[in-house]
Parts: structure tokens; C-alpha cells; sequence
């Protein structure tokens, strides 16, 4: 190899290339080929734990860092039961398959870092088309059986846990003691399409994207999410066309079953029977100013969490790789939201510590079964 890598005699650049591929070249040749697998069981708890990067890049080394994505080794246990995947996580059109704590590696392994198949094979030895199907099939998998988790949860989210929610949200210094959380829109920037690029161009970010709308309550879990829709659709259609306004009608009321109980949302919301929004106009007074102010510092929570799911979830973000013609960029980001409730449950990261107010247990949040067609999504 080293005699290869001597006789190169081109450009500084093109030496490095050529020498780095002789390197990879003889690496695979060594080991038959393709990339040695690496057994899941061999690495400790500090491995799936640490994050290895350098200048925003996975350095890569045959660790599972972006793999566990800060889920301990217990915690992916608990999660494959918690989350009722079934033991083997198989192919319907080939006869791959896979137990169901490395199919939930493999899931959380694409969605933490944009990279290229080719790299992940090379760092853990998954081939690339096993991975890919792998984590299609479980992604879906877990849409499917929790996916009425982010419509709305009757069964959990009842009247009496809905008012504690706006009691927690008194307590920290909103005017009123009805507001039991937050909605807002987000935006998720993807490839320019090949065709039909009007249709999810923004104008307003001058970007071709995704929109999703959610509800978050002081826990820090989003009891609502809705999309993808097109980018460049209004909050307020967005709203209208989630069928979210309906449920509202229906679930949020005080115990009593006659105070109605409110979502706050900023000034691109409309008032309605359940839907606070704040003061507008040229001039308010010292009053409704104060008041916008206190809402404020509240309804920034929800701004936090779409940070949380793109935080953890990193993938999401690089705009080149979420092709809507080509992968299921909608399905990765609403599995990735069910992932962070998950996050948010284990951990109690910034939202729950901010209202104070502690997150469902994993087995009271991941409950109940799909198929109700009213509040199927």
C-alpha cells in the first residue's frame, strides 16, 4: 500500500485524494471486501454516550456517539419494549431482518447526523441498502403504532391534567390560569425539487421547505403535531386544515365542563373560542404591553422545542439530503418528535425545568392504540 500511495505524482489535492482512496482500497481488500460489523454488545455505556466532532463533522470512528444519540445502552432497552416493536424488525420485500435494539440503533444512528450511507457502512459495518430499508421499515413501524400520540391523547391528557397544565403555567406568571400550552408553526428547509417548485417555496424565507404546526405543554411534550404541508401555507390555514380546532371544542374545558381552557399562540393566530393571541395594533397601552410581555416569556417554550427535536435529531436539518420526492423527510421528522417525547421523559431537559413542572412517566405517555378515526392522523 505505502508503494501506491509513493507513486502518485499529481497535484497536492489530488494526492490526498487518490492516497486516502489506495488506504480505503486496501482496508477493504483486507477485510474481504466489505466493512468488518461491529457487535453492539462490545461498546460501553461512555461510548453511547459521548458525541465525537470536529468542526460540526463526525470524526469517523466505529463508536455509537451519533448511534445512541445520548440514550444510554438501558435506555434503548426500555425504549424497543416501551415502543412495542415487535422482536425482529424484517423486510417485506427481501428476507433481511434485524433484531429490534439495532434496528432502533440504525434509526437513531440516520437521524443524528447527516452522512452518507457509504460512511456508515464504513464505520459500523451495516451495509448500505440493509440500512436503508431498516430504518424505513422501523420508522414506519413506529408511526404507525404511536402516531395518535401527536394528534391528541384523551386518555391521558383528561380535563383534570389539562387544568393542572394551566395552573402550572399560572404559577409561573401568566395573567391567566386557562392557558394550558402553546402552538406555533416551524419550517423545515429541503432540497430545491425537480418539479413543482412553486409549491413549497416560502417567499417569506426565500427557501423551498416543509411546515409543521405543534402544541407543547409546560412538561415539555408535544401533545400536537401536524404536517408536512407546504411551506409556503399561513399559520392560520395551517391551523384550519389540522382539524385542531375541533378537538379543542371537545377536550378543553375545565373540570367543571363549562370555563373553556385556551392555546397561546403569537400574533399570526387568529382569537377564537380556544385560541389566545397576543395585544396587536400601533398602540397599546402600558397594560395589554405588560400582559404580551408575560405571555411571552411563556409561549417561547414552544419555540424551544422544535430546537430540541433539531438538536438531537441533526439530520433534519441539512437541507440537501431531505429530498421530498426521494426520502421520507415528513416521516423522519414526526418519528423524530415522538423520539425527543422520549428524550424529554428520560432526561427533563430545558422545558420541563423551566416551568418546573416533571414529564409522564414512558409508560404513561407511550399508551393506547392507534385507529380511532376521529383522532387518527
Amino acid at each position: 500500500m505505502l508503494r501506491k500511495v509513493l507513486t502518485l505524482q499529481h497535484s497536492t489535492y489530488t494526492f490526498i485524494t487518490q492516497a486516502l482512496g489506495v488506504v480505503e482500497e486496501d482496508g477493504l481488500k483486507e477485510r474481504g471486501g466489505r466493512c468488518e460489523r461491529i457487535d453492539l454488545n462490545d461498546l460501553g455505556d461512555n461510548v453511547w454516550l459521548k458525541q465525537f466532532r470536529y468542526g460540526g463533522i463526525c470524526i469517523p470512528t466505529p463508536t455509537l456517539s451519533s448511534v445512541s444519540n445520548r440514550f444510554t445502552r438501558s435506555e434503548v432497552h426500555r425504549l424497543v419494549v416501551v415502543l412495542d416493536l415487535p422482536e425482529r424488525i424484517k423486510c417485506p420485500i427481501s428476507r433481511i431482518s434485524e433484531d429490534r435494539v439495532t434496528a432502533l440503533c440504525m434509526l437513531l444512528r440516520r437521524l443524528a447526523h447527516p452522512s452518507r450511507l457509504i460512511d456508515i457502512e464504513m464505520q459500523f459495518g451495516w451495509e448500505r441498502t440493509r440500512f436503508s430499508r431498516i430504518t424505513n421499515i422501523t420508522a414506519t413501524a413506529l408511526w404507525q403504532r404511536w402516531k395518535h400520540l401527536l394528534r391528541f391523547d384523551p386518555n391521558r391528557l383528561t380535563r383534570e391534567k389539562l387544568a393542572e397544565f394551566a395552573r402550572v403555567n399560572r404559577d409561573f406568571g401568566c395573567p391567566l390560569d386557562l392557558v394550558v400550552g402553546f402552538i406555533d408553526g416551524t419550517l423545515q428547509e429541503v432540497a430545491r425539487p425537480v418539479a413543482n417548485q412553486r409549491l413549497i417555496y416560502n417567499g417569506w424565507k426565500r427557501m423551498h421547505c416543509l411546515k409543521y404546526h405543534a402544541v407543547v405543554t409546560p412538561d415539555g411534550i408535544i401533545i400536537h403535531l401536524y404536517g408536512p404541508v407546504e411551506g409556503r401555507r399561513h399559520d392560520q390555514t395551517v391551523f384550519k386544515e389540522s382539524g385542531l380546532q375541533d378537538i379543542l371544542k371537545k377536550y378543553f374545558w375545565c373540570p367543571d365542563g363549562e370555563t373553556k381552557l385556551y392555546l397561546y399562540g403569537d400574533s399570526g393566530y387568529t382569537l377564537g373560542d380556544h385560541i389566545l393571541c397576543p395585544h396587536k395594533g400601533p398602540t397599546l397601552s402600558q397594560q395589554e404591553k405588560a400582559w404580551n410581555y408575560k405571555m411571552s416569556r411563556a409561549r417561547e417554550a414552544v419555540e424551544w422545542i422544535f430546537k430540541e427535536v433539531t438538536t438531537h435529531f441533526q439530520s433534519l436539518n441539512f437541507a440537501d439530503n431531505q429530498k421530498v420526492l426521494l426520502t421520507p423527510c415528513g416521516l423522519h421528522y414526526l418519528v423524530a418528535a415522538l423520539l425527543c417525547n422520549a428524550h424529554t421523559i428520560l432526561h427533563q431537559p430545558q422545558i420541563p425545568q423551566y416551568f418546573q413542572c416533571n414529564p409522564p412517566t414512558l409508560s404513561e405517555y407511550f399508551n393506547g392504540e392507534p385507529g380511532n378515526e376521529e383522532l387518527g392522523g
